[in-house]
């Protein structure tokens, strides 16, 4: 986690992050939610540091059904893609 700036505070089975848990994204983009194999699984929410949120069901990493709540995202940015790049971009650290 050092590496990647990130923050995991849960528990872990097999070294792997499972349960309920809370993960920081360097961004301070935060995961409040259920964890299965390392990964968002079940019921999780996204908190974005404008105030956004998105509350989701997730499989293996991925949202299945959501909903985002934002003060200040337009009605196109509601988008799950939109939510999807957003999150993928602050997940990604510049090289060099």
């Amino acid at each position: 986690m050092e590496y990647t700036g990130s923050q995991y505070i849960g528990e872990y089975v097999d070294g792997r992050m499972e349960g309920e848990a809370e993960y920081l994204l360097p961004t301070e983009t935060k995961y409040v939610g259920e964890m299965k194999d390392g990964m968002f699984h079940g019921q999780g929410t996204l908190y974005f540091p404008n105030g956004s949120r998105y509350d989701a069901i997730w499989e293996k990493g991925l949202a299945v059904k959501g909903s985002l709540k934002s003060p200040i995202w337009t009605r196109l940015e509601k988008s799950l893609k939109a939510v999807t790049i957003a999150e993928m971009a602050s997940m990604t650290r510049s090289q060099g």
